[in-house]
């Protein structure tokens, strides 16, 4: 082992060992497996992280309308039925609630071709939330975080989805076009990648990797240098460094572990907890600056270490979340009550969780995992960014196996009283189920990409 991987892995176990929970919740993490393999139970360290409640804002309809649910279905976990109540979800439930980040979700699964109830066009739908913000006297188009949740995540999926150029882009009485927004969101963009929180402290998580995802699709890398709205200069391989090397020091050892049989490390979960949809969506942007042609500071090998890390966490991560949700429902019903509260402490919620709410929970955040690697598995594949060898090829399969039985086990449960309790909980599994329907269908004919 190298020196720099060997001080890696002390400053890993160093921080593994520093992660000590209040006295009082100190014997939750340690039921189950012992040592590196200390379970991130919902209690302490899932409440803000997305065991009960993801914390980010997403506009609700002003009224609450009496939503419908889908009829139960019991299915066997085949591939085919597992697209089907996908699809079924994904579609039903993102017309029903029509807000934003749900229906954006449905763009992703579906394509720009994707239609509500009112025979509106996603794309058009979504448009019209941009707002303005202006910036040394210059207005710029852009949508603001309680409307796209992840900075730049629209632009990303209007680009993935092909869409035109010349979309109209409505910001209140003024109309622009995704080429304004595509501008924009290079002279919007902030980002010190030696300092990668500086403007915002949640960037690095919550952020950055829709911009992974976006700028490679617009800037050539003989181009990737430019000075945003504020004067400061933006280098994309540099920031593609930064976030690179951020995120290597949360996965370090992960893969070893999850070879040698052990369970994934507490720091492990606690850091993936931090990120958006457990830093799947970092690991795709890196894959998307590959395919751009970005190739600096060994990304190629790098990211194919990620690519081996995310076939590795099919097994892992589905592992972790059955050990936390079994701990949430032990200890965690008292978390419950917590769910959509706001900053001023008021709920969101009607009555009392459903039963099966932390079994929903847990097929959610499984999915969600899942569903997340195997949408990057195979844009790997789709775009021949690495060679697969057999063992992971094995186990690959295997964790497609695991989202089947997960997709149908979710359809065999009745959404009405989730629907009525708490709308944006289902919204949170239409985000989950619909990076599942895409997976699933980018090496098919009906890729939602050119649809």
């Amino acid at each position: 082992m190298s020196k720099s991987k060997q001080k890696r892995e002390k400053e890993r176990k160093k921080q593994q060992l520093n992660q000590t929970p209040d006295a009082g919740r100190r014997k939750l993490i340690m039921i189950g497996v012992g040592g590196a393999g200390a379970l991130a139970v919902a209690g302490f360290a899932g409440y803000k992280a997305g065991w009960f409640g993801s914390g980010e804002p997403v506009k609700q309809p002003e009224a609450a309308p009496a939503y419908k649910a889908l009829p139960v279905v019991t299915l066997s976990p085949t591939a085919e039925n597992a697209l089907k109540v996908a699809d079924e979800y994904v579609s039903h439930y993102a017309r029903e609630l029509k807000d934003p980040s749900a229906v954006s979700h449905a763009m992703i699964s579906f394509g720009k071709k994707f239609t509500l109830n009112d025979g509106s066009n996603v794309v058009d739908f979504l448009s019209k939330f941009a707002r303005e913000n202006e910036v040394n006297g210059k207005k710029y188009v852009y949508f603001p975080h309680e409307i796209e949740v992840h900075e730049n995540s629209f632009l990303a999926g209007f680009l993935e989805c092909n869409v035109s150029p010349e979309q109209q882009i409505i910001a209140g009485s003024t109309r622009y076009t995704l080429r304004d927004l595509m501008e924009a969101s290079k002279a919007l963009f902030r980002c010190d990648p030696q300092n990668l929180q500086k403007y915002d402290p949640m960037f690095l998580y919550r952020h950055l990797p829709w911009g992974l995802m976006a700028f490679p699709m617009m800037i050539k890398p003989q181009e990737s240098v430019w000075t945003n709205a504020y004067g400061e200069k933006i280098d994309l391989n540099q920031v593609i460094e930064g976030g690179l090397d951020a995120f290597e020091r949360s996965c370090a050892g992960t893969s070893a572990d999850i070879r040698r049989g052990e369970a994934e490390s507490l720091f492990f979960r606690q850091e993936m907890n931090k990120y958006a949809c457990f830093g799947m969506h970092m690991v795709y942007g890196f894959f998307a600056c590959l395919r751009f042609g970005y190739k600096g500071n060994n990304l190629s090998k790098r990211a194919n270490d990620l690519f081996d890390n995310v076939i590795l966490r099919m097994e892992g991560d589905p592992a972790a979340i059955d050990r936390e949700s079994d701990l949430a429902a032990q200890f965690g019903q008292e978390y419950l009550n917590r769910i959509g509260a706001g900053e001023d402490g008021k709920s969101a919620t009607k009555g009392k969780p459903p039963a099966l709410t932390i079994e929903v929970m847990r097929l959610r955040h499984r999915i969600r995992a899942l569903g997340h690697a195997l949408e990057n598995i195979n844009y790997a594949r789709l775009h021949n960014l690495f060679s697969i060898t057999p063992d992971q090829t094995r186990r690959i399969e295997a964790g497609e196996k695991l989202l089947y039985s997960d997709l149908v086990k979710l359809a065999a449960i009745d959404m009405a009283p989730f629907l009525y309790w708490h709308p944006k909980f289902v919204s949170d599994a239409v985000i989950s189920v619909s990076h599942s329907s895409r997976a699933m269908k980018l090496l098919m004919p009906n890729n939602p990409d050119l649809a």
